[in-house]
């Protein structure tokens, strides 16, 4: 991290092998009500497009919600609890920038690759040796959906172990968990999960666990430390 410039990210250094971030975790929640209603005005009324910032308009309406609230503050919180290397954005996902030849910031997506934010958590995997990444996800209120969703792409990001460890250790805290449902994960998974060398996973909490004066970040904390247990014993 280059405290002299503004790269779209801060950092954090750690001691262990673990690298934990939160892709979505900036930007503003009331975001989310704002598309909400613009949406219902344009089915009502309809596109105006002799508006100057219809195309602009247009691109913002790809996504209902610019953050994952509470993600940012919980990946940090652990990352200093635990001593994890952490790399978190200052940059939300519906932002664009300047210079960058992207549609948007939307971390979790291969064409953002080439941000600053990717190539340091590359540089980050490689000389400091992280063998685990985890990222923290929200996801919406919906009934049947789980508490907890651990994210793997099928498996192929991250080791069975792991994840029944650390699903087995939300079940005991008596969360309902579920693997790769309702989201199987991102690109930033699938990139760098290489296992056994890397293992990544996304992990997906339920809003309604995200609240003012919620404990989430001591829960995430003794799942990380059940990936502690997990390495010294790999």
């Amino acid at each position: 991290m280059n405290l002299d410039v503004l790269e779209g990210y801060i950092e954090v250094r750690g001691k262990y092998p673990i690298l934990i971030t939160a892709l979505h975790g900036f930007g503003s929640d009331y975001y989310r009500i704002v598309v909400r209603a613009l949406k219902k005005y344009l089915t009502i009324f309809g596109y105006i497009k002799k508006l100057n910032s219809y195309k602009e308009l247009e691109k913002s309406l790809r996504y209902t919600s610019s953050v994952d609230v509470y993600t940012w503050e919980i990946a940090f919180k652990v990352a200093l609890a635990e001593d994890l290397w952490c790399v978190l954005p200052t940059l939300s996902k519906v932002d664009y920038i300047d210079g960058i030849d992207i549609p948007d910031y939307n971390l979790n997506k291969g064409y953002t690759s080439i941000t600053p934010f990717w190539k340091r958590i590359e540089e980050i995997v490689k000389s400091e040796k992280i063998m685990v990444l985890i990222d923290i996800h929200g996801m919406k209120n919906i009934r049947k959906w789980p508490d907890i969703c651990i994210s793997t792409r099928g498996l192929t990001t991250v080791s069975k172990e792991l994840v029944d460890r650390i699903a087995s250790f939300f079940r005991v805290q008596g969360f309902k968990v579920a693997i790769d449902y309702p989201f199987i994960g991102g690109a930033f998974i699938a990139t760098f999960g290489k296992p056994p060398v890397v293992e990544a996973m996304a992990i997906e909490i339920k809003r309604n666990l995200r609240f003012h004066g919620s404990k989430v970040p001591k829960l995430m904390g003794g799942a990380i430390r059940v990936v502690k247990e997990y390495l010294i014993r790999k």
